[in-house]
């Protein structure tokens, strides 16, 4: 048991460490996009990561409308701690993250997700302003 409680010390010091950490970017399996959005308004929707390494972070999502595209960009901070062998073993993290969309005016947009993900956004009167995944709390 002392034996036990002396790893559990060490990792614990381990993962408080100043490693080395880099940024990387996170596949998504879904974004939730509603079927008409509202123009002029800034639009939160859920997205869900793919397949997240264990002991990750939660990841980031910024949003940037260029030439009627908008581009997700998910990433997240990858540290050395990930590549221990009790994070490599867990299963993949498949966490849902809000992403804030820019204000759009009336008319139909390409949103861009890594892991491929192209969907149609259409933003029009009588649009919402969100979409969340049901089973993580949203509508």
């Amino acid at each position: 048991m002392l034996r036990g409680l002396v790893l559990l010390v060490l990792l614990s010091a381990a993962a408080c460490s100043d490693s080395s950490c880099d940024t990387g970017i996170v596949d998504l399996s879904e974004i939730c996009l509603p079927t008409t959005a509202a123009p002029g308004a800034t639009m939160v929707v859920d997205v869900r990561e793919l397949c997240g390494r264990g002991c990750s972070g939660v990841p980031s999502c910024t949003a940037f409308l260029r030439n009627a595209q908008v581009t997700l960009d998910v990433e997240q901070d990858v540290c050395q701690e990930t590549l221990t062998a009790e994070c490599v073993a867990q299963r993949c993290e498949q966490r849902v993250v809000l992403c804030q969309l820019p204000a759009l005016s009336a008319g139909d947009y390409t949103v861009v997700a890594p892991g491929g993900i192209s969907r149609v956004l259409r933003v029009q009167n009588g649009g919402t302003s969100s979409c969340r995944f049901a089973l993580d709390g949203g509508v």
